[in-house]
């Protein structure tokens, strides 16, 4: 499965002491076989998204470290 990194729009805070929820996953799930990973620590934000599909936001924060996201502007709907 490929994983695109995506594009760090802003860093967690350093005081941010995340834990990821026992439960957290991705954001959004798709029909593919693309993950779209937080560029600061590797979370799946997106997971199995073929490349048709697109995103409604342009950006995500991490569950895992807090870190802001940005979808590739041609994946925006």
């Amino acid at each position: 499965m490929p994983s695109i990194v995506l594009k760090i729009t802003h860093p967690p805070s350093e005081s941010d002491d995340r834990e990821i929820p026992r439960r957290a996953g991705p954001l959004f799930r798709g029909n593919g076989d693309i993950d779209y990973v937080c560029g600061n620590c590797g979370f799946a934000i997106a997971a199995g998204m073929a490349p048709s599909q697109h995103f409604m936001l342009a950006h995500a924060t991490c569950a895992a470290c807090g870190a802001t996201n940005e979808f590739p502007p041609e994946l925006r709907s």
